[in-house]
């Protein structure tokens, strides 16, 4: 959202070509990536907290809704917080959403770092992360949701350079 200052402040949080970009992020990363962790992992999904055989399947898709859901909420109150003239706090909650995930990684790492179903998990018979296929598809996962994480940064800020140009 901070890279999208200008445009939101010319023309409000859900002006384009800014908006078109979270839409394009969020329908060709985010929610692939959620449902095929859903669909394919979902004991790992679920960090082994929920059996997902307990979970009706058709959950998958209000399931998905919610993450994208999430970010498009997230974009709409950095706006808000933009067109307020708030963007310092704009950038400590951002901030603190890193850190807690952070810190969620390292303290879920025992949930996080193993594979398998419910019962493997809870019968401590889950493999290792890198022991399994999922290990090797989260690589490439987090390396093209980064990049496509970059490349509407550079777009949103190219763009508010374009717009103080004029």
């Amino acid at each position: 959202m901070l890279c999208a200052r200008d445009r939101v402040l010319a023309q409000g949080v859900f002006a384009p070509p800014a908006s078109f970009l979270l839409l394009i992020y969020v329908g060709m990363v985010v929610a692939p990536i959620t449902l095929y962790l859903y669909a394919a992992h979902p004991s790992w999904t679920w960090m082994y907290m929920l059996n997902p055989a307990k979970v009706p399947s058709f959950s998958l898709v209000p399931l998905v809704a919610l993450h994208c859901t999430a970010v498009i909420i997230g974009w709409y109150f950095g706006g808000k917080l933009v067109l307020a003239q708030r963007e310092k706090i704009a950038r400590n909650i951002a901030l603190a959403g890193l850190v807690i995930s952070l810190a969620g990684v390292v303290l879920f790492w025992g949930r996080i770092g193993r594979v398998g179903s419910f019962e493997e998990f809870s019968q401590g018979r889950a493999l290792a992360l890198m022991d399994v296929k999922l290990g090797y598809v989260l690589v490439p996962l987090a390396i093209a949701s980064a990049a496509s994480a970059v490349f509407v940064i550079v777009e949103l800020l190219r763009d508010s350079r374009r717009l103080r140009s004029r």
